[in-house]
């Protein structure tokens, strides 16, 4: 009889500590459960350690300019070809594409991006077709000139610049830039998609600060456009609210525009409405009233290469030229060609 109480009072004991367990693993708080791993933040694009040669873009014979050589220049505003040493072109160049009075090193940055653009075309040809000469003062065909401006600055930023230019593993970089590029800069498939051929792995959607120092007019901006235009450059002939941004690129700037069967590049649409209308095809918004639509964006330029309000900042907050070069133009080495 004692031996049954005993195990009836051991099944009960069993029974009672099951229960309380049971109690306490509904009624305790859940555990914590792991924290997700934190999402990376964006990061600037990574020069190669190594940048291989772009396909199909000869080297550049270096040997060919081993003092500065004389060019013949177009003068657009007079009609005639004028003979002048090519770092007194280069100063009437930054003169007029940089304001005279801005930052030395910035100076220094457009003034080794200028020089660079100018071996550009007097490599490839292009003015020399166009005027049988090496470069041009039209701003449209090739890079401003405005040799009435240049100051003490801009010979110093020319002069301690002397014979530097910029290379991509061994080619010539194409070192386009314009004044604002909405503080992201564009690739070439957004801005020249058809004007160049071959690759440019140094065009990357870098950013900067652009707005820091730039007019609040051209940082951000606000136009009116009315439908019929829109629907005249985009070539269709349907109702223009159709008409809707049909990719953006990498840097957020309008790929495709269009409706229906009818598509053109954003830099196509940008000229056929007016570059001074349309400031840069980084647009952020686009609304139709059903009579007009108004396009928001920011920038002001095609955005590829060196914003010179990006390089303006960065020479304020005490970046060096070849720092801002770096920046813009991933992957590119400055050379110095002449003494």
């Amino acid at each position: 009889m004692r031996n049954k109480s005993q195990s009836t009072i051991a099944i009960i004991v069993v029974l009672v500590v099951a229960i309380a367990a049971g109690a306490y693993l509904l009624l305790r708080s859940p555990a914590p459960k792991p924290m997700p791993a934190p999402v990376p933040a964006p990061t600037e694009p990574q020069t190669p350690a190594q940048p291989e040669p772009i396909a199909g873009v000869p080297q550049f014979d270096k040997a060919k300019y081993k003092s500065e050589p004389t060019i013949k220049v177009w003068r657009a505003d007079k009609g005639v070809v004028e003979s002048m040493q090519l770092e007194t072109y280069v100063e009437g160049v930054i003169a007029q594409e940089m304001q005279p009075d801005w930052p030395l090193e910035a100076l220094r940055a457009q003034a080794v991006a200028s020089r660079t653009l100018t071996m550009s075309a007097i490599e490839a040809g292009t003015i020399r077709r166009l005027h049988n000469a090496d470069v041009s003062t039209s701003k449209e065909e090739l890079q401003a000139f405005a040799p009435q401006k240049v100051n003490d600055t801009v010979r110093e930023a020319v002069r301690s610049t002397r014979g530097q230019i910029l290379l991509y593993a061994g080619t010539l970089v194409n070192s386009i830039y314009s004044s604002h590029n909405g503080q992201i800069a564009a690739t070439k498939e957004e801005s020249f998609p058809k004007e160049i051929e071959h690759d440019t792995p140094y065009f990357q959607p870098v950013t900067d600060n652009s707005n820091q120092y730039a007019p609040a007019n051209i940082s951000s901006w606000s136009v009116k456009i009315p439908g019929s235009e829109v629907a005249r450059a985009v070539g269709y002939s349907g109702k223009p609210g159709d008409i809707t941004i049909l990719q953006k690129g990498p840097s957020g700037r309008i790929l495709y525009i269009g409706a229906g069967d009818k598509k053109v590049y954003g830099s196509d649409f940008r000229k056929a409405v007016g570059y001074d209308r349309l400031k840069s095809t980084l647009i952020t918004e686009m609304t139709y009233d059903g009579s007009s639509f108004t396009f928001k964006g920011l920038g002001w330029g095609n955005g590829v290469g060196m914003s010179q309000w990006g390089a303006y900042a960065y020479a304020k907050n005490g970046a060096k030229a070849e720092e801002i070069l770096k920046h813009y133009y991933v992957g590119a080495d400055t050379v110095k060609l002449w003494q």
